[in-house]
This record gives structure tokens, sequence and C-alpha cells, in this order.
């Protein structure tokens, strides 16, 4: 989890149970006689309607501060990095940079937030739409404003898809802003996903929109060559040079070195501890270094600025 999301998602996942325990209690206090209790509905409709408020107040909050911390992080350009994990992706992301940062590079990062902001918004207009179309079901006993919601629903979902990956749509661009933006870092895209329809479980009927195949990187850093890929939630990032031997995997935030040299373990004893190292694992050996995460691909920036760092200390 990204820290600048950290407040939303322990919002979202502790009201959840708030929520839920303030509508079981409403709910007990209804007239056990009263075989239409509109006002327990109605407050529970109106609690879980705030919680949606909220959540989305901390999500657009979480979302302009990284946006804002990713600008802001292009101005203080290439330099020297002693924690990767203390910075924010786009400070990290010019700290790296091996050529100079242009301003097509600076505007495919910008439209990647103004991708995620275009999504939130569509996602409360239908929030809203449901809060208006499911509560008079209840509460005034009529399926008109359901029957209307469920079909401007249905709109906004097919346009909101379309949009996403029809020609052109968010996912394309995305990787086209991608390929722009990883020009300073000295790399690549060679590789990129397609969107598929592919079907769901056995008891979620119907397909769902799922992105296939690889995302591949290549170029040259410092004089080496550099490869990325990222496929089903892992992330490989290879440097190319001459290394000893060596394993090591992270547990709670630390490294431990299985077996290999001496600079390897080293280098990786003077990392400060960090979450963001969880699920990594790196091998060494005479192709080079390579560094690989599972469950956090979009830290792989946190990795080639490791695995640069031990082909440098070995």
């Amino acid at each position: 989890m990204r820290g600048e999301f950290r407040r939303s998602a322990v919002f979202g996942l502790v009201g959840v149970f708030v929520v839920a325990g303030i509508a079981i209690a409403i709910a007990l206090s209804a007239d056990s006689d009263n075989s239409d209790p509109k006002l327990q509905m109605g407050l529970i409709f109106g609690v879980i309607a705030l919680f949606m408020v909220g959540l989305f107040i901390f999500q657009r909050r979480d979302l302009n501060r990284a946006a804002t911390g990713d600008l802001r992080g292009f101005s203080k350009g290439p330099q020297q990095v002693d924690d990767p994990t203390k910075l924010g992706d786009g400070e990290l992301w010019a700290a790296l940079a091996v050529h100079p940062i242009g301003d097509d590079a600076i505007k495919a990062r910008r439209e990647l937030w103004g991708a995620g902001r275009r999504s939130m918004n569509l996602g409360v207009v239908i929030t809203v739409l449901i809060f208006l179309s499911v509560p008079p079901v209840y509460l005034l006993d009529t399926f008109v404003p359901l029957f209307i919601g469920a079909a401007l629903i249905v709109l906004l979902a097919l346009y909101g898809t379309f949009r996403a990956i029809g020609p052109g749509g968010e996912v394309e661009s995305g990787f086209d802003g991608m390929a722009v933006a990883m020009k300073p870092l000295g790399l690549e895209l060679t590789d990129r996903p397609s969107v598929r329809m592919v079907p769901r479980a056995p008891t979620m009927p119907g397909y769902s929109a799922t992105l296939v195949g690889p995302t591949a990187m290549v170029g040259e850093r410092h004089g080496r060559k550099v490869e990325v890929h990222q496929e089903s939630g892992l992330s490989e990032v290879t440097v190319s040079a001459k290394s000893p031997k060596f394993e090591a995997k992270s547990k709670r935030g630390h490294f431990e070195v299985a077996d290999g040299a001496e600079n390897a373990a080293a280098v990786l004893s003077t990392l400060p501890a960090s979450d963001r190292w969880n699920g990594v694992r790196v091998e060494g050996g005479p192709t080079g270094v390579m560094v690989a995460r599972r469950g956090d691909p979009s830290a792989w920036l946190c990795d080639l600025w490791l695995a640069e760092r031990l082909v440098e200390g070995t």
C-alpha cells in the first residue's frame, strides 16, 4: 500500500466495521411489532451515505496529496539517494533520471493522475445514483427511481468501460504516457499487456476486463543493461554486471543473506528497515543482480535503486 493512500485505506477498513455495528444497533432498536420500520431503514441508509461521503473525501485528499508530492518531486531532479523508501514516487523517479527530464515526460506523469481523478469522479456519480435509486424502494414504496437509476448506472458503466479499455482509452494512453515517462530513466517500453475479456469465477457469470501479458522495459543506465519485467503481480528488475553469487530475502523489512558474498551482506545491512521491502528477493551472480518482488509492483523504482546499489557495492 502506498503511504500516500494509507489514510483512506484505514478509514475504509475501519469504517466498514463501524458502519456495520451502527446498522446492527439501529436495526435492533426497531419495534418487533413494526413490519415496516422506515425510520430505522432511513437512519441506516443515512449512516452508509455519511460513510461513503467520508471515504470519497479521504480518497480525494490522498489522491491530491500524492499528485502534489509527485509533481513537486520533479523540481529536485537527479540526486543522490540514501533511502528510496522515504521518497515519493515522483521524487524517486526524478532522482534516478540519467537523461534530462523534458516537459513531455512531466506531462505524461501528470496525465496519469488526471486519469485517476476522472475514474474517481465517475465512481462518485454512480454512488450518488445508487443512493437516489435504492432507498426510495424501501422508504417510498416505489420502483420508479430504481428503474431510472439502474438504466443510468448501466449507461455510465458502459461509458466508463469504453473510456478505460476502448481504442485510445485510459489503459492505452496510460501505457503511451508510461513509455514517454521512462525516457529520462534510460528505459524503453518494449512490451505492454493487452486488455481481454475473461470469464469470471463459476459462481459469477459473465466476463470481466483483465490485463493479460507482461509489461517490459529495457535500457542502458550507467553503462549497464537494465531490464524490468512485470506480470501477474510479480516484478523483476535485473542489472547486467559481474557480481558474486548470493541470495537474500526480506523479512519484516530487513534483508537476510541466505548465501553469498560479504560485500552484498554489507550493503544490505546498511538499509533502514521499511515495509516497502516486504516480499522482495535478491539474487546475484555472474550475469548480474536481480531484485524480484511480489505484492507491490509499483515499488519497482526502489528495486532498481537497490539492484544498482548492489552492483556498485559488490
